[in-house]
């Protein structure tokens, strides 16, 4: 059984058409969308038809719509392919690369991500956009990736249906489906890879200010419950200092505990997450009661240099999350 290269291309260039001609060589089937490129690009897209399917539609769409409709395609088109691969069209990935994510698929691995190394190769921009989003990604999902925006994956094909139900049609699609596959606990294979930028990314589609922004919307509208409970609770010990102050401070944070779970695992199952099989997992709650009872001590040790609670209470989730994401870190399963 086959593993198919996805390749969702916009006004691609020759590198295109490199690509499919070493993929070709190394007996992939490929299928590339069409994302709506201009007129003047139709000879790319006929020279990789010698090699590959091309499909596509006439308006420009997104990233997200192209591995969506490359999806569909694969999914009535394609039934013995045990697996995907997708790739973008700009020679960021190499062929290498590619190859290492069909071996994993082969070899039995769910969902394959790949991870870059940020460090030096990438744009500052990049490694600043990645730094953010590593850390969010960290804190909502208790769990670290140190990469969680490279295009090139893989997947099983048994999990076309539920991706193509997953939110999103530009570059926002891919982390969506990663909170998704996160949600269901599915296990992440990581393979590292090689850091190809050509020209500071110059080649790339992705704009940097709009697409950063829709990508940061996908983590508050995916983790809404996440913020609702840190303004509830927030709500809440503003509350318990004003007419309290430190009596009963260790009751409050039960009751901030509580909102925390009631929100974030239980009332998030049955309404953000009620379509796919939700299994946040055992270690959520572990961290999470670890975190409160972390909170409590620092405010029982800040009642005697006259903190107030709340600013007590909102120092320690700042220190705990910084904590919790370097130990998540340090811990990260290679």
């Amino acid at each position: 059984m086959a593993v198919i290269v996805l390749i969702p291309a916009y006004d691609p260039d020759v590198k295109l058409i490199e690509l499919v001609d070493q993929l070709k060589e190394n007996a992939f089937d490929i299928v590339i969308v069409n994302d709506g490129s201009k007129p003047e690009y139709a000879g790319i897209f006929d020279k990789c038809r010698e090699k590959a399917t091309v499909i596509g539609y006439e308006e420009n769409s997104g990233k997200g719509y192209a591995l969506k409709f490359g999806m569909t395609y694969i999914l009535l088109n394609c039934p013995d392919s045990e697996g995907f691969v997708t790739a973008d069209a700009d020679g960021q990935h190499s062929v290498k690369d590619i190859c290492r994510v069909r071996d994993e698929l082969k070899a039995g691995a769910e969902f394959v991500i790949t991870v870059r190394n940020l460090h030096r190769k990438a744009p500052f921009l990049s490694r600043i956009g990645n730094g953010i989003s590593r850390f969010m990604f960290a804190i909502a999902n208790a769990r670290y990736l140190p990469d969680n925006q490279s295009g090139l994956r893989g997947f099983a094909s048994r999990h076309i249906e539920w991706m193509l139900k997953v939110a999103g049609f530009k570059y926002d699609y891919e982390l969506n489906v990663l909170l998704v596959a996160e949600k269901q606990g599915i296990r992440l294979t990581k393979v590292p890879i090689e850091t190809i930028y050509f020209d500071n990314n110059a080649g790339s589609h992705f704009k940097p200010i709009k697409d950063t922004l829709r990508i940061y919307k996908t983590y508050f509208q995916s983790n809404m419950f996440v913020v609702i409970s840190c303004a509830i609770e927030l709500i809440l010990v503003i509350l318990a200092t004003i007419f309290m102050g430190y009596k009963y401070f260790e009751f409050v944070i039960m009751i901030c505990f509580g909102i925390h779970y009631l929100l974030c695992m239980v009332v998030e199952r049955f309404t953000l997450f009620r379509w796919v099989r939700y299994r946040p997992g055992f270690r959520r709650l572990v961290i999470a009661i670890i975190k409160y009872s972390v909170n409590t001590l620092f405010c029982f040790a800040a009642q005697y240099i006259k903190m107030p609670f709340a600013v007590a209470f909102v120092i320690a989730a700042m220190i705990i999350a910084v904590g919790e994401f370097y130990t998540l870190k340090a811990t990260y399963d290679q």
